[in-house]
């Protein structure tokens, strides 16, 4: 289950609904890494405890995501370097004060840590490059790269990281921005074009499963052909086009009359088509786990602990 949040917390009720859905790891975001290029990179909202932590029995997985724009204009390898270096030593400190916070006795060493970065054709030699470099870095770990569908679709244009298991995040099949979206989040036929026999047969890497849990709102202003993009937490609102009749607040955002707030994300039919797709698809001995993205409880209840577990149990 990945955790995209500021402040890492577990309550006694969320590690309840963690224990029911089976999960045992966590994707951890320590940190982001934003900045104009290499030599001026530095951490972004590093990820602070809360006043509960029940991860005990967890498996912590740091996640670093890293802005696109760091990466692509800088290429100097002692810049790269002096990032990775800089990574592993706030890797380190961040995961060091995450077990003391917890009551848990810290650890010298992580069995695996994730980078989260959207690369192209343009940055992608850079990145393996910082892929690379943490490896020699933590030589006992299993440095692992988050792969996004395109990447994984496309692999002669995009690459394929040097890692020996990454996380395909199976989700943003559509552009937000496109007025003829229907679910820019998950779509069950965007899915099938990624996810085809030819790519499952030859990708290299192991491959753990990221199917999304979350919700993602999309606000057309009335008479405008542009969409705006805003994030709606914890509303009524369900996966679907939704136009409004008279003017309204959602989460301090006003809304006129005949606005349209397209809302795109993953739902039970949606997620269990994808599911059934992987497992016809993509051979056993490729798929080492499968994973949420990301820990919300609203957007669990809203699913479906039943819907979730399956999903979660079965690869």
């Amino acid at each position: 289950m990945f955790y995209w949040r500021t402040t890492f917390s577990i309550d006694k009720t969320e590690r309840a609904r963690l224990d029911d859905l089976g999960v045992s790891t966590l994707y951890v975001r320590y940190l982001d890494v934003d900045g104009y290029r290499l030599e001026s990179a530095f951490p972004q909202q590093p990820i602070q405890t809360g006043n509960e932590l029940r991860i005990r029995g967890l498996s912590i997985v740091p996640t670093v995501y890293i802005v696109p724009e760091v990466l692509s204009r800088d290429n100097d390898s002692s810049h790269l370097r002096s990032l990775a270096q800089k990574l592993v030593r706030y890797m380190l400190e961040v995961d060091t004060a995450i077990y003391v916070a917890a009551g848990i006795p810290p650890r010298s060493h992580f069995d695996r840590v994730l980078l989260d970065y959207d690369w192209t054709p343009n940055t992608r030699k850079v990145f393996f490059r910082l892929l690379r470099i943490v490896q020699e870095l933590l030589p006992t770990t299993s440095v692992e790269s988050t792969i996004r569908l395109w990447q994984y679709h496309n692999p002669s244009l995009a690459g394929v990281p040097p890692v020996k298991r990454g996380i395909l995040m199976c989700y943003n099949m559509e552009p937000y921005s496109d007025p003829w979206t229907t679910n820019a989040v998950a779509s069950i036929e965007r899915f099938k074009q990624f996810v085809t026999p030819k790519a499952a047969e030859s990708y290299p890497v192991a491959l753990d499963v990221a199917y999304p849990i979350f919700r993602q709102s999309v606000h057309l202003t009335g008479g405008d052909d542009r969409w705006y993009s805003s994030r709606i937490i914890h509303t009524n609102l369900s996966v679907g086009r939704h136009v409004f009749l008279s003017d309204t607040m959602i989460d301090n955002e006003h809304i006129d009359s005949l606005d349209v707030i397209r809302v795109d994300g993953g739902t039970p039919d949606v997620l269990n088509a994808m599911h059934e797709h992987v497992a016809r698809t993509i051979p056993n001995d490729r798929i080492v786990g499968t994973t949420l993205f990301a820990f919300d409880t609203v957007e669990i209840d809203r699913i479906g602990v039943g819907t979730l577990h399956r999903i979660l149990a079965e690869q």
